[in-house]
């Protein structure tokens, strides 16, 4: 059976990337620190460093083999100055800056991967922010424009993926959760041909999971809001609240249509109704005056799966040069890794 497989290149890059840092840079406190033991990183005799692609090639080359995909696509992200900085200039504004031995590898990891054959997807840095996208949003694009021809999985971390979980696109996500998750649901994880350490979320599963459906991912996140991207969403409102409200409105929009226009008498009674039929407390004033910021967060929360890409399923086809491959494996000092 034909599968297209979606990787998330930049969230595959920088796990291997930090799981294979040596203990002086784990452990260190400061970037000055870190920097000390640079040189203690994986890297070739020239000093290219090679510790993150080095485990994303075992990871990419691993599932070609064991999961067989016929059709295969890397998506990586290029900057954090994208289109979703001109909605919010914080967004995603609480992280650290990329360590250059990291920021190096998406270089040499894209390099790596057109050689061999391997369709790579991102955005070319840009002063237009508005045409600079990140890896999920090419992701998202590519998985809804051929999931009427072909199944798709993509292969992530990121849990912002799940609203791509369609009728014939699966979301298979890395977790150290995978096996409790199997085991809620009922699943013996080994008779699935999946990666280590993956659980598959298709819709119904997702539902059993996060009690949301797919596309109410992105408005769960419009109100809990998301610290890893500092996706503000409305401060206060967690889990308790945003999960009953979703299932019994399905949407933000239709959350606020319940209560615009309602005077004060009005609010107090349909909160009292919220109380009594979903058990939670009063979230009235935090939903009026923070409209403004849930609407907001949900436009950064969506990806865009509508980008004009010229691209053909024929164009992902997977046809890596075996003989390429073992150069370049050889030629960044990666022997060790077997071919597929």
């Amino acid at each position: 059976k034909e599968k297209l497989l979606i990787i998330d290149g930049s969230s595959l890059l920088s796990t291997n990337y930090f799981a294979r840092l040596p203990r002086q840079i784990m452990f260190a406190k400061t970037i000055e620190e870190k920097e000390l033991h640079y040189d203690k990183i994986l890297q070739t005799k020239d000093g290219i460093y090679t510790n993150g692609v080095y485990g994303f090639m075992q990871v990419m080359l691993s599932m070609i083999k064991q999961q067989r995909p016929t059709h295969i696509a890397v998506c990586l992200d290029s900057t954090r100055m994208t289109f979703r900085k001109l909605i919010y200039d914080d967004y995603k504004g609480t992280r650290k800056p990329i360590e250059i031995p990291l920021k190096e590898q998406y270089d040499l990891l894209r390099e790596i991967l057109e050689t061999i054959g391997v369709k790579v997807f991102i955005s070319e840095p840009s002063d237009n922010y508005e045409n600079v996208f990140e890896a999920d949003d090419f992701a998202g694009t590519l998985a809804k424009k051929f999931q009427e021809n072909i199944s798709v999985a993509l292969y992530t971390k990121d849990e912002d993926y799940l609203q791509l979980v369609d009728y014939n696109t699966t979301v298979w996500m890395n977790t150290s959760k995978a096996s409790s998750l199997a085991e809620i649901c009922n699943i013996d994880l080994k008779h699935l041909n999946l990666p280590n350490n993956t659980f598959e979320y298709s819709v119904d599963l997702l539902k059993k999971v996060k009690n949301l459906k797919p596309s109410q991912i992105i408005d769960y996140k419009a109100i809990s809001g998301d610290t890893s991207d500092n996706i503000p969403g409305i401060k206060g409102l967690g889990d308790t609240t945003s999960i009953p409200l979703l299932q019994k409105y399905d949407t933000l929009e239709d959350i606020y249509k319940s209560i615009d226009g309602l005077d004060d008498k009005g609010l107090k009674m349909l909160a009292t109704e919220w109380k009594n039929e979903l058990g939670i407390r009063n979230p009235m004033k935090k939903l009026i005056s923070e409209k403004e910021n849930a609407f907001m967060s949900k436009k950064l929360a969506t990806i865009k799966t509508d980008i004009d890409l010229d691209i053909t399923l024929d164009d992902l086809k997977l046809n890596i040069d075996k003989s390429i491959l073992r150069e370049q494996l050889d030629k960044y000092e990666m022997k060790s890794i077997k071919d597929f």
